[in-house]
């Protein structure tokens, strides 16, 4: 079963990116897992994956990073003799190279996708707080993955 969540779990790892409204402030970003910790229950399982991810960033407006170094955590919820999850959100936090800080929610959609938003920030991150953004996976590795992110709004 852990085999299975993991797969499900980076198969379906998320995007983070920023935006200021503009649809080129998108890029792709690697996540590699550092821990994971299941919890089985008669209905389902439990999922927690943390990873280390690296963010790089298609086309960033001025003195924002080309690429930063982000932490996250995902719990998925699997209902027992299902192989995708019923239901998921992660939190991802990132410091870039100039010390600003940036906090970001996101929940598992039903198309495969994760929805983000930043949730805080400091320095040039906290004119962004409330940008939306959407994810998803190009490829899982097992214990590792590739994905895409762009802004929603």
């Amino acid at each position: 079963m852990k085999n299975l969540v993991l797969s499900a779990v980076l198969g379906f790892l998320p995007a983070i990116a920023f935006a200021g409204g503009h649809a080129d402030f998108a890029g792709h970003g690697t996540a590699v897992r550092t821990d994971m910790k299941t919890t089985e229950a008669t209905a389902g399982t439990h999922a927690q994956v943390s990873t280390s991810d690296l963010w790089i960033y298609d086309n960033p407006p001025e003195g924002f990073p080309l690429a930063q170094k982000a932490d996250c955590t995902y719990f998925q919820v699997f209902t027992t003799g299902q192989q995708q999850p019923s239901g998921g959100s992660v939190t991802c936090q990132a410091v870039d190279s100039d010390g600003d800080i940036s906090l970001w929610n996101g929940v598992f959609q039903s198309n495969g996708t994760v929805a983000f938003s930043v949730t805080t920030g400091t320095g040039k991150w906290a004119a962004l707080i409330g940008a939306k953004f959407q994810g998803k996976t190009r490829h899982s590795l097992g214990g590792a993955s590739v994905y895409d992110f762009s802004p929603l709004n």
